[in-house]
């Protein structure tokens, strides 16, 4: 049987090597929209985005280890439509692959707010690439906002802290982490942020972005 995996994150190769653990020999496939090799994700808001990791050091595994899969890795190509009764999935680049069974394993897709379009100095954070360019614009800044208090805006606003740079924290939730961690952790974390110098703006919305120039204000 052929499978075709679509996603190859942590959850995509997970499944992949689950399968020929359990003795699946048939043709395997994965299918990822990034160039890269199957990489760790919560690295890139810590240490990538600090720059005490090189972005090779969060691969989940090593080539020998992806050798020994016998899988095929389809690299950025984007899937953009799945024919379930077809069993078969297309790319942006108009590819089709076909399966007897296909696995989806893409993950999320990042909140935008109005007025991001067009507008430089705005970043969302889900892949590689995503945290080596906010790397390099916090390298040359003084001042970032983070919109959301959960797990992701709470790393980056506190390595953006640790790097130096002014930082506002913005969320719906009246402390970080609230949701996740309920109300003893959740405070602690808050006031841990507070007393290192981000400035906490909870339990607001943010509605819109404005900028002046194409670049955001």
């Amino acid at each position: 049987m052929d499978v075709l995996i679509v996603g190859a994150s942590a959850a995509g190769l997970s499944t992949a090597e689950a399968l020929r653990r359990l003795g699946h020999d048939g043709r395997l496939t994965l299918l990822d929209a990034e160039p890269h090799l199957p990489y760790d994700r919560p690295p890139l808001s810590k240490q990538v985005l600090a720059g005490a990791w090189e972005p090779e050091r969060a691969r989940l595994r090593g080539q020998a280890q992806l050798d020994a899969l016998e899988a095929e890795f389809v690299r950025g190509e984007r899937a953009v439509s799945l024919d379930v009764a077809g069993r078969a999935v297309t790319t942006a680049s108009g590819r089709v692959l076909r399966a007897d069974a296909v696995v989806l394993a893409t993950g999320l897709t990042p909140c935008r707010l109005p007025g991001q379009g067009g507008l430089a100095g705005v970043h969302v954070l889900r892949g590689l690439d995503d945290a080596l360019t906010l790397r390099a614009h916090l390298t040359g800044g003084t001042r970032l906002v983070v919109v959301g208090e959960g797990v992701l805006g709470g790393e980056i606003a506190a390595t953006a802290r640790g790097l130096g740079l002014e930082v506002t924290l913005a969320g719906l939730g009246p402390a970080v982490l609230g949701d996740q961690l309920g109300p003893f952790v959740s405070d602690l974390l808050t006031r841990t942020h507070a007393a290192r110098g981000v400035r906490l703006r909870l339990g607001v919305a943010v509605e819109s972005l404005e900028g002046e120039g194409g670049r955001v204000t």
